[in-house]
């Protein structure tokens, strides 16, 4: 009985590992994804915050200096092109508001040619749309324009 089950062992290994290597290289990897994600969430949040203190009269100016300081933005894995979606917009006020909000938007496309994560994904889904990975971040700050009330 014992000399059947010497190769159990074997083909058990031979048939587990793949799907273990996989898992673990997916858990690394998405573990990557979301890193990045934390990043450009960061990037959006603190030039809102730092358009939102602005004053407004001069924002297109000023929004531009705030662009400009966070395009040298460096993401951990760079997996995404990001900065040519990289916008910062300022939204008027509604009827019943005093002050206007800042818009902060991050659209970062995935770098097809870095990774073959999307390739493993289209596979498994029969679909040629590799956008499944691509990234909005929008970040809505209020504004403190005070210059208005002072006028």
């Amino acid at each position: 009985m014992m000399k059947f089950q010497k190769g159990q062992l074997l083909v058990e290994f031979a048939i587990i590992l793949p799907l273990f290597l996989l898992f673990i290289f997916s858990i690394v990897y998405f573990s990557m994804v979301f890193l990045d994600y934390m990043t450009l969430s960061t990037v959006a949040r603190n030039s809102a915050r730092e358009a939102a203190v602005a004053n407004a009269a001069e924002y297109a100016d000023h929004y531009q200096v705030i662009r400009s300081h966070y395009m040298n933005q460096t993401l951990p894995v760079d997996l995404y092109d990001w900065k040519n979606g990289f916008k910062i917009a300022y939204q008027e006020p509604q009827q019943n508001e005093e002050h206007g909000n800042v818009i902060v938007t991050i659209d970062a496309k995935f770098k097809e040619d870095t990774s073959w994560l999307p390739e493993i994904i289209d596979g498994l889904t029969n679909n040629k749309d590799s956008s499944k990975l691509d990234l909005h971040i929008t970040c809505t700050m209020y504004s403190e324009d005070n210059w208005k009330t002072q006028k």
